[in-house]
């Protein structure tokens, strides 16, 4: 017995050809056509924020101020309190993953069976 997929099936074979055409060459064609500046971004960014007009709170301080550490900052997350209870909690979590999924291997008992 042969099928017969009607008027319908040519258009969308031919549109979905196109579409995956499009995919592959749209963006091949794009990277070609932009060709950006080979400009590090350091010095993209110097640029950008000296072209900014300062607002004239921001002129009369002319020195920056010395940046302040925090003594919370070089400790890792997880020697802090919230980063202990983080691990317990994922190796709790862990674990009764790893018990529940090879103890719970009763047979199914269902009437649909």
């Amino acid at each position: 017995m042969r099928r017969r997929f009607g008027t319908w099936a040519r258009p969308i074979a031919g549109l979905l050809t196109l579409t995956l055409a499009l995919a592959v060459t749209a963006p091949a064609a794009a990277a070609e056509a932009t060709a950006p500046a080979a400009q590090p971004l350091a010095a993209s960014a110097r640029a950008t924020v000296a072209a900014l007009p300062l607002p004239a709170g921001a002129q009369a301080q002319a020195t920056p101020a010395a940046p302040t550490t925090s003594t919370t900052g070089s400790k890792s997350f997880f020697k802090t309190g919230a980063g202990r209870l983080a691990l317990v909690l994922m190796a709790a979590g862990t674990g009764f993953m790893v018990y529940s999924a090879f103890s719970d291997n009763d047979p199914v008992k269902s009437q649909f069976r």
